[in-house]
């Protein structure tokens, strides 16, 4: 098997920490290789925050399999440093692969909290993928809420589509996506719920989504992803307040027409006076 070269990605990921407050946010920036049948992926971590992460500790995820590495007990505002992680995954075909790199971590409070990110690694030299993901769209989550995603066939040929919802520790999906069959050139909408388990309001959580498919001799991958922003459960009358305040406008419209019918009523039956 051909090795694939390196590829270099980065991302900046907050921290779940209310937006008023101090914040950790994590970045990432590895490099990943596939060479003799073992997936590497080295790694710089940093916090661009202006609060500590405590306990952090990469977990590197390739299909089935994962392996974490070392923990760094405590790393500080503007602070970074380096892993280095391997899996053994024997022989793939030619294609885009999708892995996982997360990052467990806590604040000052040994509140847990995880950075994710999900991409894909090139083995071989596939063709583009006839694939697209125009739209991942969650809605604002406070216990639940839906995650809007749109898939589109780039050609004639019809293709079963995995979907798969990958989100940090702290939030969940409902159900899995079942497989979509992509009609020729059809543009799809899907939908999935999203769940929070605990993470925090005023916290900004992303959102990931694989969409992966075997195309002949190769397997394809397409990523997208998304931000969900966290926000306070509300009660019953603030989710229906500006339906009760319209209500309330109606009736007391109401109630004054009947007032003024009424008084405009008797004012019309009222006898005449005179002169005998």
């Amino acid at each position: 098997m051909r090795s694939a070269p390196p590829i270099a990605f980065v991302l900046a990921v907050l921290a779940s920490a209310p937006a008023a407050a101090k914040n950790i946010s994590i970045t990432l920036a590895p490099t990943v290789e596939v060479s003799a049948g073992t997936f590497t992926l080295r790694v710089k971590i940093g916090n661009a925050g202006d609060e500590a992460a405590q306990s952090v500790t990469p977990v590197l995820h390739f299909g089935e399999k994962e392996t974490r590495g070392q923990t760094k007990q405590s790393l500080g505002p503007n602070e970074s440093f380096d892993q280095s992680l391997s899996l053994p995954i024997g022989d793939l075909k030619p294609g885009r692969w999708p892995f996982q790199l997360r990052v467990d971590y806590t604040d000052a409070n040994q509140y847990p909290f995880q950075a994710l990110q999900v991409n894909a690694v090139l083995v071989g030299q596939p063709p583009p993928a006839k694939m697209t993901v125009p739209l991942v769209k969650p809605d604002p989550l406070a216990t639940t809420s839906p995650l809007h995603v749109r898939l589109k066939n780039l050609t004639g040929t019809a293709r079963t589509v995995a979907v798969s919802v990958l989100v940090p520790e702290g939030l969940d999906v409902a159900e899995p996506i079942q497989p979509v069959a992509l009609a020729g050139w059809e543009d799809k909408p899907v939908t999935a719920q999203l769940v929070n388990r605990s993470a925090l309001p005023g916290s900004k959580y992303p959102v990931y989504l694989a969409a992966e498919y075997d195309d002949d001799a190769a397997h394809q991958s397409v990523i997208a992803q998304s931000v969900v922003e966290i926000v306070a459960a509300r009660s019953f009358f603030e989710r229906q307040r500006s339906f009760i305040i319209a209500g309330a406008i109606l009736l007391a419209v109401v109630w004054l027409s009947i007032i003024v019918w009424r008084v405009s009523g008797r004012a019309s039956v009222r006898p005449a006076s005179g002169r005998r």
